[in-house]
């Protein structure tokens, strides 16, 4: 899975996210969204949508899965499920790895591990 790290200031700062658009008021439409897809596959939008709140706001993502063509990624580093972790992840993060992966809620090794 490839995950890259937040920007230090700002909301979830230095933590580890997968990649995604930013987010904002409107949503994204599929073609904007795999205009800006960190790397070249064939993306496939998932069903359903992860729904997350913040103290200040909710947010709903829609979560495109991908098998990429090359391991090239210029802001990111590829991470084994297995090992997902030993990175920190937020929960909604947790939550859109569960959703890609399949499993809601997160499996146990995501959740029980970063704690």
């Amino acid at each position: 899975m490839l995950l890259r790290r937040r920007p230090e200031k700002g909301l979830l700062g230095g933590m580890m996210e997968v990649p995604s658009t930013e987010w904002r008021g409107t949503a994204w439409d599929e073609r904007e969204a795999k205009s800006s897809a960190p790397v070249s596959a064939r993306w496939r939008l998932l069903p359903e949508a992860v729904h997350h709140s913040f103290t200040h706001f909710h947010l709903e993502l829609r979560v495109m899965t991908g098998a990429a063509r090359d391991g090239v990624v210029g802001d990111g580093v590829w991470v084994p499920v297995e090992r997902l972790g030993e990175h920190a992840l937020p929960s909604v993060m947790k939550k859109v790895i569960a959703h890609a992966l399949g499993a809601w809620p997160a499996p146990q090794p995501i959740s029980a591990r970063t704690r």
